[in-house]
């Protein structure tokens, strides 16, 4: 019959219980059919009842069904009007459904009586047997699906711990696979901080609260994200649920209100340091018990990986600051072997220095003496009575005149050897106002200044002060400003050289730099070096930058480095210390 065809052609419980409907009523009129049913195993309630169609909710009853599948096969009320009938159609161990009628007590008597309507009743009672358990055949298609997906986004959340990428992108990277799994366009991760007193969010995304409106570090508050964080449980949370939290005090309204708020604790050694969260605005979306469950699993995971996460890059951070110590290692430790070569160099210097010293006295002596013998001879009478002789006086006193020349410039250099000692013991240390001290060291250095085309340029605060050996210091500066001008410019060149002083980490720094021709890399290696110059012949020595260099090192306790390219000038950097050490002022006391 057509009844037959319609119920075997549909898979819609509502469909089957219009159908029903639809046939009774011609003959009953007024007959009216719901279908309760449930796919449950175990016990259960009425509200956890499905009632096809929903309409029918409004005149059916969810307690009778539930009586008459926990306790009877059939049930109806008692009068003569319409009234409830209640008939178990299905009842096995995963499938239970009940067909309820509203139906008058004379149509519900001819019914029972009627060979159509009982072989109806069977017809019915099979087809929704196959649905139920098609249904059922499909749930568990469907949890088996979204197990595999479950386990998919686990591995990938755990592949993803071990990328070499950085915290934003793995955090996207996770929101990404955790919207496979359930709607989570509205999402973010809350990590607690500042030894639980403050709230982060590493990552968050939102339809209607921008991204600066959650706040990359703030205190803890009273929000949907505190309160799960307090009772360390998930948070299923709808408007109903919202306003009864608001009421007690428990939450405050914090963003944009959502329909439904989902979140789950993130745990690490069994203490909560974070809140996942997903939420939907619109009416259509929301979350149920399901999602938190996955949810909640899925952040057990995200944890894990967080944690693995979060240990990788302390290791990668630890790392970084051991191999930077190390390079710092070895820098200091090159800077103490440059230090020592520069200091034997110097001590070696100012002993030939000394040695030097016994034969030059003698020599100038020797060469003095015999000096005021030529010019005794000179002054004698019989000189005039031999020409020869005089003329041999003469020369010899013009010879002795050289010797002491190119003595006396040998007992300058000799000084000079002795200043690579850096033998200043006589000097005290006292306070130096930098701008007037280099106005100073720029006046006596200004005949030779003015010699050249050449200007120097000076860029100091007016109350920049600090402790020093000022004769030591005025070395420093004025070999290094004579320096520039002997090497740095090119004849007919008209060059600026520039002094430049500032306080900074405790120090004082001062750069001497200029705009000349600069000086290729393996000439700036050996600046300071001993009797290392590229004017030999032309008034250099070697001498001037391996003073410096040793001034400021071993008598100032400070540093320097030069920094030059060709045709991109030189730049001399010196830090000097603000005030004396102690091992300085023990020296020079």
């Amino acid at each position: 019959m057509a009844v037959a065809h319609a119920l075997l052609a549909t898979d819609r419980f509502t469909r089957i219980a219009r159908i029903t409907e639809e046939y009774l009523q011609p003959r009953f009129p007024g007959v009216r059919a719901a279908l309760w049913w449930t796919l449950r195993t175990g016990e259960i309630e009425p509200r956890r009842l499905h009632c096809s169609p929903q309409s029918a909710r409004a005149w059916a009853s969810a307690e009778q069904a539930w009586h008459i599948l926990e306790g009877g096969r059939e049930s109806g009320g008692e009068g003569s009007g319409p009234r409830l009938y209640g008939l178990t159609m299905v009842s096995t161990e995963s499938s239970r459904a009940v067909l309820q009628l509203r139906i008058g007590a004379a149509e519900l008597a001819t019914l029972k009586s009627d060979p159509e309507a009982v072989q109806l009743s069977g017809l019915l009672s099979s087809r929704l047997a196959n649905l139920m358990e098609t249904q059922r055949l499909k749930g568990a298609v469907r949890r088996l699906e979204r197990a595999e997906a479950v386990q998919r986004v686990v591995y990938r959340i755990s592949e993803l711990t071990n990328a070499s990428i950085g915290m934003d992108a793995f955090y996207a990277a996770v929101h990404e696979q955790i919207n496979l799994l359930l709607y989570a366009r509205n999402f973010y991760i809350a990590l607690l901080t500042d030894n639980g007193t403050a709230l982060e969010f590493p990552y968050a995304v939102d339809e209607y609260d921008a991204a600066e409106d959650f706040a990359a570090h703030s205190a803890l508050g009273h929000g949907a994200t505190e309160y799960v964080l307090r009772t360390g449980k998930p948070l299923l949370m709808d408007r109903t649920t919202h306003d009864r939290l608001i009421a007690a005090g428990e939450i405050v309204q914090i963003g944009a209100p959502a329909r439904t708020w989902l979140g789950v604790p993130l745990e690490m050694d069994g203490a909560v340091v974070g809140v996942l969260a997903v939420q939907s605005y619109s009416e259509e979306i929301g979350y149920g018990l399901a999602e938190q469950k996955l949810l909640a699993f899925v952040a057990q995971n995200i944890a894990i990986a967080l944690q693995r996460r979060q240990a990788a890059d302390s290791l990668h951070r630890a790392y970084a600051q051991l191999r930077d110590q190390l390079e710092e290692l070895k820098r200091t430790q090159s800077d103490l072997i440059e230090n020592e070569k520069m200091a034997s160099l110097g001590r070696l210097v100012a002993g030939v220095a000394h040695e030097i010293n016994t034969p030059l006295g003698i020599g100038v002596t020797s060469a003095s003496h015999l000096d005021e013998i030529f010019k005794g001879i000179e002054r004698s009478e019989e000189i005039a009575d031999l020409p020869e002789l005089a003329r041999s006086v003469a020369k010899a006193r013009r010879c002795v005149d050289l010797i002491l020349n190119n003595l006396g410039k040998a007992a300058q250099l000799v000084r000079s050897f002795k200043q690579v000692a850096v033998d200043q013991t006589n000097e005290v240390w006292r306070l130096v106002e930098m701008r007037e001290f280099l106005d100073d060291v720029l006046a006596s250095l200004h005949p030779r200044i003015k010699a050249t085309c050449h200007r120097v340029e000076v860029e100091c605060p007016p109350d920049l002060a600090f402790e020093t050996l000022p004769g030591a210091l005025y070395q420093i500066v004025s070999n290094i400003v004579l320096n520039a001008l002997l090497h740095a410019f090119d004849e007919g060149q008209a060059g600026i050289i520039r002094i430049a002083c500032k306080q900074e980490d405790g120090k004082v720094e001062v750069t001497v730099s200029d705009d000349g021709a600069g000086m290729p890399e393996a000439v700036r290696q050996h600046v300071f070096e001993p009797f290392f110059t590229t004017k030999r012949g032309h008034g250099g020595t070697g001498l001037g930058l391996h003073l410096v260099y040793n001034l400021v090192t071993q008598l100032l306790g400070g540093s320097i480095a030069c920094a030059s390219r060709p045709a991109g000038g030189t730049r001399f950097v010196i830090r000097l210390p603000l005030a004396p050490d102690a091992a300085s002022v023990h020296t020079e006391g």
